[in-house]
């Protein structure tokens, strides 16, 4: 196991890397340490040819991440600066083309609801709680607005927003943003079981090309994702993975792909 700024380990589990979030005496919350953190673990996954699919979850019982440390603010703010405390690469960038699962419990807050948009699927505890709350302490969120317009539109992003209730799982999934509502307590097992199937049921190569032309096509546009596609399955169909696959599929077995 590898551990990051004191805040995020990092093992793998077969071919699925689990990250974990792990400062639960203070609810997972973002300081600068934690956003230094976040972005190594990723940046290790995107790198680490031995792990195929990342599951993103958090230690403790009580929350996935309570948001931005407000103690960590506060400090910043009394010594005069005004820049935020970090920032996560991939709300900038996909960083990996690799699949990258939220499996959230407990409080998902603000910049904890951040990192779960940032990931491709969510799943969450029954139980578990969403909110946004950054205009209740007086400053706006950016990056959550851009991905919930991208994701629900304006009317139903807004009502996320503001005033900042909490919203259930439940609520997230009608609205298309979680993709499982899992019983309480299991939503790690249930994250990890189906990481496991994109490893075993999908050639690599091909489902990282899927998502970098899905994430194309909903982010910058769908010439740019198209001209990616048909790029990425140029070199896909010189690969060994497409010959074992055409070959199995023959065969009437399960392939056995190795990401090459």
């Amino acid at each position: 196991m590898r551990r990051f700024q004191d805040r995020v380990d990092y093992a793998l589990a077969g071919r699925v890397a689990v990250v974990t979030l792990d400062r639960p005496d203070r609810l997972n919350a973002f300081d600068g340490a934690m956003y230094e953190g976040v972005n190594e673990a990723m940046l290790y996954f995107r790198d680490d040819a031995d792990a195929w699919v990342a599951v993103l979850q958090a230690s403790g019982e009580r929350a996935f991440s309570a948001g931005a440390d407000v103690i960590a603010l506060d400090e910043h703010s009394r010594s005069g600066q005004t820049s935020a405390l970090g920032a996560l690469l991939i709300d900038s960038d996909m960083v990996t083309d690799k699949p990258i699962i939220a499996a959230v419990h407990g409080h998902c807050v603000g910049e904890g609801v951040n990192l779960a948009l940032a990931c491709d699927l969510i799943f969450a505890d029954s139980d578990a709680r969403f909110m946004i709350s950054e205009v209740r302490i007086g400053v706006n969120p950016v990056d959550i607005p851009i991905k919930l317009a991208n994701r629900l539109g304006y009317a139903k992003a807004f009502a996320f927003l503001a005033p900042g209730d909490g919203k259930s799982s439940d609520w997230l999934a009608s609205a298309g943003l979680v993709e499982r509502v899992c019983a309480a307590g299991t939503v790690r097992k249930k994250a990890l079981e189906f990481a496991t199937r994109l490893v075993e049921e999908c050639a690599p190569l091909a489902l990282r090309a899927q998502k970098d032309t899905l994430f194309q096509a909903a982010f910058a546009s769908v010439s740019e994702a198209k001209a990616s596609g048909e790029a990425r399955r140029q070199v896909i169909r010189a690969s060994a993975d497409y010959a074992e696959g055409r070959q199995a599929f023959l065969e009437k077995r399960t392939p056995k792909f190795t990401g090459r």
